[in-house]
């Protein structure tokens, strides 16, 4: 039996379809509803900020409301925004927008083109973390810059969680469903895809309290504390979401 047309990719967004029709955020920027842990985007800007010159050209991957894109061109960025969700994007009177699809070949006709790109928690939703870092690596400039994030797997209340619950924290068959996160990524692997695809390492760091989440679970909670104290792993890598800026070479 043939099929009508070919496999399409997994792609679960109806939780932001429907994040476009609320009209109130207890997270935002301008009023622009931010989905992601509160500080968040405060603590990515700085670091972007700290390796990519103001007046750039940055492209925001998955930018949902434009709360980032707002903040970046607020500090005199020249923003560009895509998102997959387009009616969940608010700024489309002010800023340059494109719809895409991240699992595709978005760089194409784009090559070259950006002094940085911005990716805040979205790898977590796609299908090939390695396809994603070579598109971003062809949009980007000689010396361009790449902001990323995504839950890390590596803190110990994560690590707790899968031991227990054989799934990652933020990686639960309702964080599948609701949320779309369906490609739990390691430090070890994130940084094979950086190299693979020809990006330079410049820094790593976490944010947030991994620990969060366990407080009304005494055992859990002490059980994880246990066991950041037997890690080895830095500190500055073992919150609870794992950043990382890449540099393409010159």
């Amino acid at each position: 039996m043939k099929r009508d047309s070919a496999p399409r990719a997994t792609v679960l967004v109806d939780h932001y379809r429907a994040a476009a029709l609320a009209r109130r955020s207890n997270v935002h920027y301008q009023g622009l509803a931010i989905h992601a842990l509160p500080g968040l985007h405060e603590f990515a800007f700085q670091q972007f900020a700290a390796h990519c010159p103001g007046g750039a050209t940055v492209l925001e991957l998955a930018a949902g409301s434009g709360a980032m894109s707002l903040r970046l061109a607020d500090a005199g960025y020249h923003v560009t925004a895509t998102d997959y969700v387009a009616e969940n994007f608010r700024l489309h009177d002010a800023l340059p927008f494109f719809t895409c699809d991240l699992n595709g070949a978005f760089a194409d006709g784009r090559e070259a083109s950006q002094d940085a790109v911005c990716a805040l928690e979205i790898i977590e939703h796609l299908e090939n973390p390695r396809h994603f870092f070579r598109q971003c690596y062809s949009l980007l400039k000689p010396g361009g810059v790449m902001l990323m994030s995504t839950p890390n797997l590596d803190n110990a209340a994560s690590l707790t969680s899968f031991l227990r619950e054989q799934s990652f924290q933020w990686f639960t068959d309702a964080d599948y469903l609701h949320d779309g996160h369906i490609t739990p990524l390691s430090q070890w692997q994130i940084r094979k895809c950086v190299t693979e695809a020809g990006f330079e390492m410049v820094w790593q760091g976490s944010f947030g309290d991994p620990f969060q989440w366990l407080r009304g679970s005494p055992r859990m909670l002490l059980l994880s504390k246990t066991l950041a104290c037997l890690m080895v792993r830095e500190p500055a890598l073992s919150r609870q979401i794992y950043l990382a800026v890449v540099r393409k070479p010159a």
